[in-house]
């Protein structure tokens, strides 16, 4: 097949979660499989230093009430053809939505514009007679939906069917009925009784949709998972799917990991214990035989911070353990992460900010990995948790449900809990304890762990029938 990936971000080239890593693996597996896969994306600011080709195309489109052009320029990456979309007043600045506090005013402008001009790219430059998938990634490509339908209205890319993979429903791009002029969108062309958002119209007028987890597309059946659009949801059931996320292994293997000195696998720890002592030292943490918890995360209610640092400000006097957390987020939860450090030097860090090999690190060198997120739409920490013998600690929702095993259930490979609440968060961490004390059950159910596989080579199997579906419609 040929497919065309409309995102906002692609690991390696720009990443702000774990957005970046799904459409760079699903990319990488689906050309494995033989297909012809190109990403086009915004060239943000960030992407000025990358080394382009000489060569470039341009497209203009109308929208706000006048034309608009882009340049078009081209990357090769990891044998994956990319198009960047170049406009300097849209997309030139330091980060992609925000301004650090603040989402940017014009993003409904800015990115109705990367898909409607990506479209007309595509009308312009593509083969007519083959079918195509474009295959958009949430709310920033959603549009693309709709203006693949006005582009067939005028015989245009007519062998061309749009998917759309919702990531995370929570972030939608609201609109008002106002902002349809500007995007060059009619009444008609958009859901009715549901709030209007940029993803709420990409929902009503893609071909397909899926989302990254089974766990979470039947949350999305009902609120408050769904955010407002539950009816629009159940509306497109059959269209529906949900495909879990896959880990790419060969980045993420501690047999291999280039970001650590030390490494291991399930017949030999010995790497692991290496790595704690690593970051120990690194961190000024006392060397102990108590049990070390970490986080990468977000810092953000969405992961539970809210009740996850009550938890540990009652929890940590009472038990000997360490917790390492690095994330960046919402200052609102970041000052009182700072404020643990300084009540609790001994057994407390957290690093604000994000580096990628210390985030290898952290996974290699914990016992436990800390994720007790509100929702979690499929989460890739506690997957490469697993592959590292971190045994992941979360809440029953989402991909993580579909991906963890909690203690007490045949096949354990975690522990989780219900409720997102400071009592049932304390409970599990006090099961961690016990479950670390008795190291041959904690071994054991870290050996099961390690040998979890939730590849992309299982997800793309699902994709592919995904595309030949849009085709049915």
């Amino acid at each position: 097949m040929q497919i065309v990936f409309l995102c906002s971000e692609y690991e390696g080239l720009l990443k702000t979660g774990g957005l970046a890593d799904a459409t760079r693996g699903l990319a990488q597996a689906l050309r494995q499989q033989g297909h012809q896969v190109t990403i086009m994306l915004p060239r943000y600011g960030a992407l000025y230093t990358k080394q382009l080709q000489e060569q470039w195309q341009s497209v203009y489109v109308d929208l706000n009430g006048q034309s608009i052009g882009a340049a078009i320029r081209h990357l090769r990456h990891e044998d994956i053809d990319i198009l960047l979309l170049e406009h300097h007043d849209f997309f030139n600045r330091p980060r992609p939505y925000d301004d650090g506090e603040h989402a940017y005013a014009d993003n409904a402008l800015r990115f109705g514009f990367f898909c409607k001009a990506a479209l007309a790219y595509l009308a312009d430059h593509s083969d007519q007679t083959q079918p195509v998938i474009i295959h958009g990634h949430d709310w920033q490509a959603a549009l693309g939906a709709i203006y693949l339908k006005q582009l067939q209205l005028q015989g245009k890319l007519k062998n061309s069917r749009f998917v759309l993979s919702i990531h995370n429903a929570a972030y939608q791009q609201g609109l008002s009925w106002h902002d349809l002029p500007m995007l060059g969108l009619a009444g008609d062309e958009v859901p009715q009784q549901v709030p209007l958002s940029m993803l709420s119209i990409g929902v009503f007028n893609a071909s397909q949709l899926n989302t990254v987890s089974e766990g979470y597309r039947e949350e999305l059946l009902s609120e408050p998972a769904a955010n407002g659009l539950s009816a629009l949801y159940q509306a497109r059931q059959a269209d529906f799917s949900g495909i879990l996320n896959g880990c790419d292994y060969s980045r993420w293997d501690p047999a291999t990991d280039h970001s650590l000195s030390s490494h291991y696998h399930a017949a030999n720890l010995t790497g692991k214990a290496l790595c704690k002592a690593q970051l120990r030292q690194q961190l000024d943490l006392a060397q102990s035989k108590d049990p070390l918890f970490v986080a990468v995360s977000r810092v953000t209610s969405q992961k539970g911070f809210s009740f996850l640092i009550p938890s540990l400000a009652q929890w940590l006097p009472q038990v000997k353990a360490q917790v390492v957390m690095m994330g960046t987020g919402e200052q609102q939860y970041i000052g009182p992460l700072k404020h643990l450090q300084q009540q609790f030097p001994e057994k407390f860090r957290f690093i604000e900010g994000f580096d990628d090999d210390f985030s290898h690190l952290l996974e290699a060198a914990g016992d436990f990995f800390l994720m007790p997120s509100l929702f979690e739409p499929c989460g890739l920490n506690q997957i490469y948790s697993l592959r590292y013998g971190t045994l992941p600690i979360v809440r029953a929702t989402g991909g993580l449900k579909d991906t963890v095993v909690g203690l007490g259930k045949r096949g354990a490979t975690g522990i989780s809990f219900d409720q997102p609440s400071e009592a049932d968060l304390t409970a599990a961490l006090q099961q961690a304890i016990a479950l670390y004390a008795d190291q041959r059950k904690y071994k054991t159910m870290q050996q099961r762990a390690m040998q979890q596989v939730f590849s992309w080579d299982q997800a793309v199997i699902r994709y592919q029938s995904l595309y030949q579906k849009a085709f049915t419609k």
